[in-house]
This record gives structure tokens, sequence and C-alpha cells, in this order.
């Protein structure tokens, strides 16, 4: 009995909170940010900010340069000064008008407005690649004696040029090739030469045996002459700056080089006594060369075009045609064209 008397107003008040608690309520909720998930009803009021909204537009921290933000003690720039000047704390000495604002010019850019200007005491080196075309006139004894007055050359190579600092003389070192040929007396004033006799062959072994000499009466019919060619100079430019890119216009320039060749040379000859005869004798040759040349220089953006004259001396030692003398003077007056970059 005492049991029952507890637990039977218990149970009556569980029967009536229970529906109230279940009951869904009309007014708005409390409006917690933490309730998962968190969505309020249309009606429900923005809860306040705890923290006040970013003010519209760019901090002034922002609008700051470089220059104001880095250099500690320094003054606030004004917006567009140069940051390198201002890292620095020196005046800018390369600045040059003409720059878009906001620009300045690099300091590794040493050949324009840098900070620094050409390194060392020298200038640029440039290269130019060339080639000639002309007459070739032999003087001297001995082979000489039977060729041709005139005779024609080409060639052509690559021209290394080590500029002062001034632009306006340089140092070079060339490499090349040439080819030239001259043509024999013929038959008019005919020799006794040393010509190659063929082996003969032996009927029972089937070997060769060589053969000596044969000394005849031969006319030449003309030399030729391929060679490799280097040489060092000196080029001066007689109106300013003569290097790439440092032309404002057309420039004279004159230079000389001494060199030499190395190469190989043959003779086309005729023995008399043999009809339609035709023997050949090879041998290597080397030579010196001095020589002097004058351009005209035209600048044409990124390169130059060169057009003019050189005139050089040289002199060949080479035994083709024994027993004459066979060592040549050479005179080649050749007109040159090039690119320079």
């Amino acid at each position: 009995m005492r049991i029952t008397r507890f637990l039977l107003p218990g149970l009556v008040v569980a029967l009536g909170v229970v529906p109230v608690l279940a009951q869904p309520r009309g007014g708005p909720g409390p409006g917690y940010s933490d309730l998962v998930p968190s969505v309020r009803p249309a009606a429900a009021e923005e809860p306040a900010l705890a923290v006040p909204p970013m003010p519209m537009g760019r901090p002034s921290a922002a609008v700051r340069g470089l220059e104001q933000m880095i250099v500690p003690g320094a003054q606030p720039a004004s917006v567009g000064a140069d940051p390198m000047s201002t890292l620095s704390g020196q005046p800018t000495q390369y600045a040059q008008p003409g720059h878009p604002p906001g620009s300045y010019p690099s300091p590794y850019y040493t050949d324009g407005p840098g900070c620094c200007g050409p390194l060392g005491r020298d200038g640029r080196v440039s290269h130019e690649l060339y080639s000639y075309a002309g007459v070739n006139f032999t003087l001297g004894n001995g082979l000489a004696d039977r060729l041709s007055t005139v005779g024609w050359t080409v060639g052509g190579g690559v021209h290394t040029l080590f500029f002062d600092a001034s632009h306006t003389s340089a140092w070079t070192v060339d490499f090349g090739g040439s080819y030239t040929y001259n043509r024999g007396v013929g038959e008019s004033e005919p020799t006794f030469l040393f010509l190659r006799a063929a082996p003969v062959q032996n009927q029972l072994t089937g070997g060769f045996t060589l053969q000596p000499d044969r000394f005849v009466l031969s006319a030449v019919r003309g030399i030729h002459r391929s060679s490799f060619n280097f040489a060092f100079g000196r080029d001066v430019w007689l109106r300013g700056d003569g290097s790439t890119g440092g032309m404002t216009g057309p420039n004279w320039r004159v230079g000389g080089w001494v060199g030499g060749r190395y190469g190989t040379s043959h003779v086309d000859v005729v023995p008399l006594d043999e009809v339609n005869g035709y023997a050949r004798r090879q041998n290597v040759f080397h030579g010196i060369t001095v020589g002097a040349h004058t351009t005209w220089d035209v600048p044409l953006g990124a390169w130059v075009w060169t057009n003019g004259l050189r005139v050089e001396y040289g002199h060949d030692w080479t035994n083709l045609v024994p027993p004459l003398q066979g060592n040549l003077h050479n005179i080649n007056i050749q007109f040159t064209t090039g690119i320079r970059y």
C-alpha cells in the first residue's frame, strides 16, 4: 500500500508533462549557432556580430610599396618612386627619361642604362661571317713563269672581334678557307719535268713494281690550291662606335692582319711524248699572309652588313714540279661582303 501511494501520483504527473513537451513551440527559436543542423526559420532574427565587418577598400598598408615596408627608418616614399633607390638608400644614377610610370631599368642590363656599365675594361665580343672573291697575281721564277699572270680566288671565314671599351677599335682573330686557280701557259712554254710513271704488274706473282720517275718535256695546264687560313689583326672604326647595337648610322672601318695558311695543291700537266696524255702532281703547301682591308658598315637592326675591299700579299712554299722552283709570291685583290652580329 505504501509503494502504491508514492508511485501513482508520479505516474499521473509524467503523463501530463510529456505531451506538453512533445508539442512544437510556436515562438521564435533561441538562435543558437552551434545547433546541428544550423537552420533557422525564415522569420528568425540575425544574431549580433561579435566582430565588426571589414571596412570597404584596401588597408593603407597594402597601398604602400616595397620601399616603404623594408628599409627601417626610411621616410615613406611617394607613389611611383624607384624601389631600387629606396632599398639601396642612394639616388638612382641610371634612370633615364622615357620609361613608363612605375618601371625602372634592370641593373643586369649592363649594355644599357644599368647600374654598373660594361664589366671590366673591355667591350663587347662580336662575330662576323664573310666571303670574298677576286683576282690573284703570281710572281716569281720557276713555276710562276709557267702560269698566266692573272688567276682567281674565292674564300670566306669567321671574323671574331674583341672590342675595346670605347667600341671604336677591336683586336681580331680570323679562321677561314680559300681556293685559288691559276691557268698555265700550256704548250707555248713547255719545260722538262719529273712525272710519275705507272707501276708495272708482274705476270708471275701478280704484284706491282714501282718505276722511276720520267723526265719528260711537259706543258703546265694549271695549278689548284686549297687551304685553311688563320690570321690576327686590328680593326678601327673612323666614325664612332662600330659595335652591333651601338652604331647610330653607317660607319667606315679600316684594318689589317698577319697570318698563315696550310693546304694542298696540285698541278695539271700534259706530257708531250703522249697523245692526249695527262699527268698530275700533288703536294701540301704552306704560306704566310699580310693584308689590309676597308669596309663600309651599315647597321640593320640586330646585325651589321659589311661591304668592302681587301688586299693581301702571300708567299707559298711548295715543291710541286721538280726540278722547277715551286715557291710562289701572290697578290690578291678581293671584294668582300658579310654580316656582323
